[in-house]
């Protein structure tokens, strides 16, 4: 049968296979870390002490969390991004790499991890692979453990190909993506709709908690 999801995924996997992306967003960190970004004072919420960043590209979100964290563990869909993450943070100790299947935390034990993190990437992604990424984060947080994730909150061409979409940005919605994190188990603790440049309220940003 064919696995439609499983399609979009490659597709938009294509795309990220090296891009000028990830060379031009070096510039565009105070988005996430300047202080008075939508996303600092929920990203100070997480315990740092075992920390998931998925979705790493080539490192830029962990390069600025080194001095902070414990053990970062560092995990994309495309096995180039790896190896430039493991160049870039070459000689340092605390980091562990894995490629996963674009919709699992595979090496990632269960209960083992005080926080995941996701920036400027699930915004990409199908809503199938949002779902299994929450179930996945659920699986892996220890009691007490937070996700903070970026999603899409485009409402616009279901059943699309994320390129059509302004800002690439798929087909989701920051309320429903809310609900199912609640089904799912989690504590909600803070979410915010945001704008993108010329678009408004086009993501989400939540932040979750496994009960402990």
């Amino acid at each position: 049968m064919r696995d439609r999801n499983a399609e979009m995924r490659q597709a938009i996997a294509k795309d990220w296979i090296d891009p000028p992306y990830y060379r031009d967003a070096e510039g565009w960190l105070d988005t996430f870390w300047a202080p008075r970004s939508p996303f600092l004072p929920l990203f100070r919420q997480l315990d740092l002490t075992r920390v998931i960043e998925l979705a790493c590209g080539h490192g830029r979100h962990a390069a600025q969390i080194l001095d902070q964290a414990g053990e970062i563990t560092l995990i994309d869909f495309e096995p180039r991004n790896i190896e430039a993450c493991r160049r870039r943070f070459a000689g340092h100790g605390k980091l562990r790499y894995i490629v996963n299947a674009g919709n699992d935390l595979p090496g990632c034990e269960d209960g083992g991890y005080s926080a995941l993190f996701c920036y400027d990437a699930m915004v990409h992604f199908e809503l199938l692979d949002v779902i299994a990424y929450l179930r996945e984060t659920h699986r892996v947080l220890r009691p007490g453990g937070r996700a903070l994730l970026h999603v899409s909150n485009n409402r616009q061409n279901p059943g699309g190909f994320y390129q059509q979409n302004t800002h690439w940005r798929n087909f989701g919605s920051l309320d429903v993506f809310l609900h199912l994190a609640d089904r799912l188990g989690f504590i909600l603790l803070d979410s915010r709709v945001l704008d993108w440049p010329g678009a408004r309220e086009i993501d989400g940003l939540m932040l979750l908690e496994r009960p402990a």
